[in-house]
């Protein structure tokens, strides 16, 4: 199916408008004012744990079994504030992180292909923000947001860090088992130093259970106890999703699964048996990085005082599809199971978090991050008109549904993935944008002009919808996009706001020069094609 004339030009222009500079004259006239920090030994130290590859529980056992089997995960999340609706707003690897770290999508900052793509320095990023607001700020762990940084000690003072693991893991077949239990002891080391040096933001990235990438051509060196019996309910074969009319970048992703990591089964006797062997090593990788969060915290309790004032957030680059549509991995795609990431925030104070153990089910997304840590960090919305942090100045403010379950959330989530260069998706349309809502969701597939950031307007697009009213919609496994009405609204709002509004939205004069530089290492990188991890 192809979008009307009109808005097929309307959406190149818009995604145009991100390869050129950006900012009116109006913003670039602002001069920045500096924002007046609180009182350093009032403000609270922040812990920011990230792990790789992790969604949020779907199809795994019960809450209570699994806090027994992921005990320090249900350490954070039992005094914490759970966001149960919270999304990544990128796949894959990088062009999630770099979202994460700035608070602006991929499509701003040019940050999109994994081992590829260079984060430009001259973004802002929580480390440099909070530095500027009097912060230490440290770095341990899978950094993977440029090819000089993840090789070279120091490289990391660029984007305001100190500290740094080198070379970064970047996610190679094994690094979680290998790597995460040192970055774990670099933190323990790290604290043991500096615990009451305050305020500081330090950010502990694990690589697992990213391990799950590569099986069955990497295998686990242990035996894995076996935690499932019977497929996910919304497992299904290629032929299958041919039949339902899903869009071909998720067959091709299959494909390239299969070929990269080893091949699955989707007939025969034993096609139980292996996607449930898998879904039991990604579960049980799960509980291999528990343990390191487990010395993170453990070293934290070692110092009561600090550890009653540092609030700790804990989350995931992106999720894993673990099985579910038959798919591996991530990316290609808008499924649950793929972008629905945890968000915990723990707040001993319990001035952020005044229930903990309480959740929230209003729609948040990762680029909501970064301003939430400025909030913390000044301790109110002040910052949001300081001219330095206009470009986040409108996300959600996460720190008010923190405090209080009943305040509004975001109408909706966007999210993209782009992490195959220029057509090297084959004949499907590879780069997609998907618009979550309450009640639905829709995805637009496209494919981009060689060698540029635009969408070619002479190209097919493929289109996504699920209705989140019937069950077959729950489960995604039913694409409702002809004759649904809805489907043709949540289209039309991907057109009209989510791309040129949202994604593409221009960003001040201040960031046209990293901009420039973003945009133009991707046009590079997609000449020379990129991984799918």
């Amino acid at each position: 199916m192809r979008a009307f004339d009109r808005r097929r030009v309307l959406i190149g222009g818009a995604v145009a408008a991100a390869s050129v500079s950006l900012g009116s004259a109006a913003l670039t006239s602002c001069a920045p004012k500096p924002a007046v920090p609180q009182n350093s030994a009032a403000r609270p130290n922040i812990l920011v744990i990230v792990v790789d590859e992790m969604r949020s529980p779907m199809w795994f056992p019960a809450q209570d079994k699994l806090d027994v089997l992921l005990p320090n995960i249900a350490r954070i999340r039992r005094a914490a504030v759970s966001f149960e609706r919270h999304y990544t707003a990128a796949n894959v690897c990088t062009a999630a992180r770099g979202a994460l770290v700035t608070g602006l999508y991929s499509h701003q900052t040019g940050c999109q292909l994994v081992g590829a793509s260079t984060l430009s320095p001259k973004f802002p990023n929580w480390g440099s923000m909070l530095r500027e607001l009097g912060y230490q700020a440290y770095w341990y762990g899978k950094w993977h947001l440029g090819r000089v940084p993840d090789r070279q000690p120091d490289a990391l003072h660029a984007y305001g860090f100190e500290g740094g693991t080198f070379p970064s893991p970047d996610g190679k077949p094994g690094d979680g088992l290998a790597h995460d239990g040192q970055i774990a002891d670099q933190f323990v080391s790290w604290f043991h130093d500096n615990a009451g040096k305050t305020p500081w933001c330090t950010t502990v990235s694990l690589v697992n259970p990213h391990d799950i990438m590569f099986w069955p051509k990497w295998e686990a060196p242990v035996p894995i106890p076996v935690e499932f019996s019977a497929l996910p309910p919304n497992w299904e074969t290629p032929d299958l999703m041919r039949e339902r009319g899903k869009p071909r970048a998720q067959l091709n992703q299959i494909q390239a699964m299969q070929t990269s990591a080893g091949s699955m089964p989707y007939a025969g006797a034993d096609v139980t048996e292996q996607w449930t062997r898998y879904l039991s090593l990604y579960l049980w990788l799960q509980q291999q990085v528990d343990v390191q969060i487990g010395k993170v915290l453990d070293a934290l309790a070692t110092r009561p005082d600090v550890d009653a004032n540092t609030v700790v957030l804990f989350t995931a680059d992106h999720g894993e599809y673990g099985g579910s549509h038959g798919m591996r991995a991530k990316g290609s795609g808008i499924y649950e199971e793929g972008i629905r990431i945890p968000l915990y925030v723990r707040d001993p104070s319990k001035r952020l978090t005044p229930d903990p153990g309480g959740s929230r089910t209003q729609l948040t997304s990762s680029v909501d991050v970064a301003p939430l840590l400025l909030t913390i960090a000044t301790g109110g919305g002040q910052w949001r008109a300081d001219n330095r942090y206009q470009h986040l100045a409108g996300r959600a403010d996460m720190a008010e549904i923190c405090r209080d379950g009943a305040a509004p959330g975001r109408h909706w989530i966007a999210h993209t993935t782009d992490e195959v260069g220029g057509n090297h998706g084959g004949d499907a349309a590879a780069h997609v944008v998907g618009v979550r809502t309450a009640d639905a969701k829709a995805g637009l597939y496209s494919h981009w002009k060689t060698g540029s950031t635009q969408i070619d307007p002479a190209a097919e697009q493929e289109h996504e919808f699920y209705d989140y009213g019937s069950d077959d919609g729950r489960l995604e496994v039913t694409d409702q996009k002809r004759p649904d009405p809805k489907a043709r609204e949540l289209q039309d709002l991907i057109l009209d706001s989510v791309i040129p509004q949202e994604i593409n939205q221009p960003l001040p004069g201040y960031l046209k020069a990293a901009q420039d530089e973003g945009i133009g290492d991707l046009i590079e990188m997609t000449k020379k094609g990129s991984t799918l991890y």
